[in-house]
C-alpha cells in the first residue's frame, strides 16, 4: 500500500477510537470533501457504493453520501466504508455523520402573570417591579420609526407556527426550511405535550406584529422566518445546512440551542459547522458577514460552564446572558469569559416573558437564556435597520459599548486594560438599545481584523501543586502583516489532561491584567477525557494592547492533581489601527 494510504489510514483508526469511546450513534450519511466536479463525485459514491446526494449548502466540494442498505441509525461506525473512501485519491476528507444531542435552552419554572403589553416588563417603560424599572429603553428607538423594517431573522429551532395570528404577517418563507422533513414548511410537528413550542415562542419575542394581538415584538416590522432542525437526528450536516440556509437573504441567524447543561458535557461545533461560521462571517449578508445570537446556557444550578460550549466559545457568534427584572443573577445562569452582553429574562416570581405560543396561543411562560437570547435578536434587527452598512464586527463592537451595569454586588465587575467594566455572569452588561441604535447610526466600518498565533514552548508539564502557571511573551506579531494593537477576542487553544476533568479551572491573565476565567470547577464532570486542543474564548481583554507576557493559571481542587498541561497556544484576533467611533 502507497504511504499516503498508510497516513490516511492511521489518522482515520485513530478517529475510529476516539469516536468508539464516545459512544455515538452513527447515521448512513457522510460528508466526503471532493476537489472535483459534481460527475466526478457521483462516479466515485457509485464506485464505493454510495448515493450522491449533492453538494452541502454554504461548503465548497463537501459532498452529502448516503448507503441505503445500511440502518439510518447504528451504534457502531462504518468504518469499513470510510476506509475505503478516505483511501480514494480524489477523496481529501471523509466522515460518517453522527447524531449530536442538542437541547433547547428553556427554563421550564413558569408562574402564571397578566397578559399583553401590561405584561412586558422588559420592553413597557411603565412597568416596575418593586420600585425598579428594568426594561431595554426601546420606546425611544420605536418613536424614531426604528422597529426592524427591511431586517430578517431566522429562528433555528422546533419549526414555528407561521399561520399565528401574531406572526402571519411577518412570516418570510425565504427564511425558513425544514431541514428535520426536508421541505419548505418548518410548522412545528404535533405533539400529545406540545413540545415543539419552542420555536415559535422565541420567534415571538422578535418580530410578533404591533396589531393588538397577544404581545408586540422588539422588532415588530422585521421579517420572521423559522428553521425547523431540532426536532429529528441532529447531526454535523443538519446544523451547517441550517446556519448557511439562504445566508445572503437572512441578517440574523438566533439559536436558543445546544449541549446538554448537565454540568458535565464538553461539546461544540464539529467540523461542516465551523467552517459555515467562518464562511458566514465572510461571505453572508452579501459580504457584510452573517449575525449568529447564541444563548449562553441554562446550566446554572448544575454548576455548568458555558466555557465548555463551543458554540458560545466561537468569535462568530454573540453570546447572550440572561438577567432578571430585579437586575439580579437568575438561578440558571452560567458563568464564562465569551458572554458579551445580556439581556432580561425570567428569574423573578411573575416575572416571566410574554410571548407566541403553538396553536395560535399566547403565554406567559416563556424563560431562561432563549428568551434572552431571542430578545437580543431582535434588538440587532433595529441596529441594523439604522445602520444596514455594519458587518458582523461592527455588530459586536456597539453591543461592547452598549451595555449597562446591573447587580452591582453580585456580578463580579471589573474593569479591564482598555477601561471598559465586564463581568463573567453578564458580559458587558444589559443592552440599552436607544444606545445601541445611536452608535449603529454614527459607526464607521471596523479596521481590518488580523490574526496572531502565538504558541508556548510547554509540553508535557506534570502539574505538582494545586496552582500552575505558564508565561508566554509575545509582540503580538509586530512588524509582520498580523500586527495587533488593540484586541477583539482572545482564543485559548489547550490540550490538558486530568483523571477527574471537573476538578481543574483555567484562568488567563493578559499584560494589562485582566484576568478571565476560562473554566471554573465542575463538581459534575468526573470523565477522564482531556482538553484534547479545545478552544476556550475570551471577550473580557476588548480593546486592550496584547503586547506583554500573558500568564495562564490552571487550578486543581486536589493538593495532589493528576493532570498533565500537554501544550497551549494563544490565538489573538484584533486590529492594528485603532477603531472610529464617531
Amino acid at each position: 500500500m502507497a504511504p499516503h494510504y498508510c497516513v490516511r489510514l492511521f489518522f482515520y483508526l485513530l478517529f475510529v477510537v476516539v469516536s468508539a469511546e464516545l459512544k455515538a450513534t452513527h447515521t448512513n450519511e457522510w460528508a466526503v470533501e471532493i476537489d472535483a466536479d459534481r460527475p466526478t463525485a457521483d462516479h466515485i459514491a457509485r464506485r464505493h457504493g454510495f448515493i450522491n446526494m449533492g453538494k452541502i449548502t454554504g461548503l465548497d466540494n463537501i459532498y452529502h453520501f448516503e448507503r441505503r442498505e445500511i440502518p439510518r441509525r447504528m451504534a457502531r461506525s462504518a468504518h469499513y466504508h470510510t476506509s475505503r473512501l478516505v483511501t480514494d485519491l480524489k477523496v481529501k476528507w471523509a466522515e460518517q455523520q453522527i447524531i449530536k444531542k442538542r437541547v433547547r435552552r428553556q427554563n421550564q419554572f413558569v408562574m402564571p402573570q397578566d397578559r399583553y403589553w401590561s405584561t412586558q416588563w422588559y420592553l413597557n417603560s411603565r412597568v416596575s417591579t418593586r420600585g425598579t424599572s428594568s426594561h431595554h429603553n426601546v420606546e425611544p428607538v420605536w418613536k424614531q420609526g426604528i422597529n426592524g423594517t427591511g431586517v430578517v431573522v431566522s429562528i433555528l429551532d422546533d419549526g414555528i407556527q407561521r399561520t399565528h395570528p401574531d406572526i402571519i404577517a411577518n412570516y418570510d418563507p425565504k427564511a425558513s426550511y425544514d431541514y428535520n422533513s426536508f421541505d419548505s414548511d418548518p410548522y412545528p410537528r404535533a405533539t400529545r405535550n406540545d413540545e415543539n413550542n419552542h420555536g415559535t415562542r422565541c420567534a415571538g419575542l422578535v418580530a410578533t406584529a404591533k396589531n393588538r394581538l397577544c404581545v408586540v415584538g422588539v422588532a415588530f416590522n422585521a421579517k420572521i422566518g423559522g428553521v425547523r432542525m431540532l426536532d429529528g437526528d441532529v447531526t454535523d450536516n443538519i446544523e451547517a445546512r441550517s446556519l448557511s440556509h439562504n445566508r445572503n437573504h437572512i441578517d440574523i441567524y438566533s439559536c436558543s440551542w445546544g449541549p446538554d447543561d448537565d454540568g458535565k458535557t464538553v461539546d461544540g461545533p464539529g467540523r461542516l459547522t465551523r467552517d459555515v461560521l467562518a464562511v458566514g462571517a465572510r461571505s453572508g449578508r452579501n459580504g457584510l458577514g452573517s449575525i449568529y445570537v447564541w444563548a449562553s446556557g441554562n446550566g446554572g444550578q448544575r454548576q455548568d460552564d458555558c466555557g465548555c460550549d463551543g458554540y458560545t466559545n466561537s468569535i462568530y457568534t454573540i453570546s447572550v446572558s440572561s438577567v432578571t427584572a430585579r437586575q439580579e443573577q437568575p438561578w440558571y445562569l452560567e458563568s464564562c469569559a465569551s458572554t458579551l452582553i445580556s439581556t432580561y429574562s425570567s428569574g423573578y416570581p411573575n416575572r416571566n416573558m410574554v410571548t407566541t405560543d403553538i396553536d395560535s396561543r399566547c403565554t406567559m411562560h416563556h424563560t431562561g437564556t432563549s428568551a434572552s437570547t431571542s430578545l437580543m435578536a431582535g434588538i440587532i434587527a433595529l441596529a441594523i435597520q439604522a445602520n444596514p452598512r455594519l458587518t458582523w464586527r461592527d455588530v459586536q463592537h456597539i453591543v461592547v459599548r452598549s451595555g449597562k451595569k446591573v447587580d452591582p454586588s453580585g456580578g463580579g465587575w471589573v474593569t479591564n486594560g482598555d477601561g471598559r467594566v465586564v463581568s463573567h455572569k453578564y458580559g458587558y452588561g444589559v443592552v440599552d438599545v436607544e444606545r445601541l441604535v445611536n452608535l449603529s447610526r454614527q459607526w464607521k466600518t471596523a479596521p481590518t481584523k488580523y490574526t496572531c498565533v502565538v504558541s508556548s514552548t510547554v509540553k508535557n508539564r506534570k502539574l505538582k501543586s494545586q496552582k500552575e502557571t505558564s508565561k508566554l511573551p509575545t509582540k503580538a506579531c509586530k512588524r509582520t502583516s498580523n500586527e495587533i494593537r488593540y484586541l477583539e477576542h482572545v482564543e485559548l487553544r489547550i490540550s490538558l489532561k486530568a483523571k477527574r476533568r471537573g476538578t481543574i479551572s483555567i484562568q488567563l491573565r493578559s499584560p494589562r491584567g485582566t484576568i478571565s476565567t476560562l473554566l471554573d470547577f465542575r463538581r459534575h464532570d468526573s470523565s477522564r477525557r482531556s482538553y484534547e486542543n479545545w478552544t476556550f474564548m475570551t471577550t473580557h481583554c476588548w480593546g486592550e494592547n496584547p503586547r506583554g507576557t500573558w500568564k495562564l493559571i490552571i487550578r486543581s481542587e486536589k493538593s495532589k492533581p493528576d493532570a498533565t498541561l500537554t501544550g497551549w497556544t494563544l490565538i489573538m484576533h484584533g486590529t492594528k489601527l485603532p477603531i472610529m467611533e464617531t
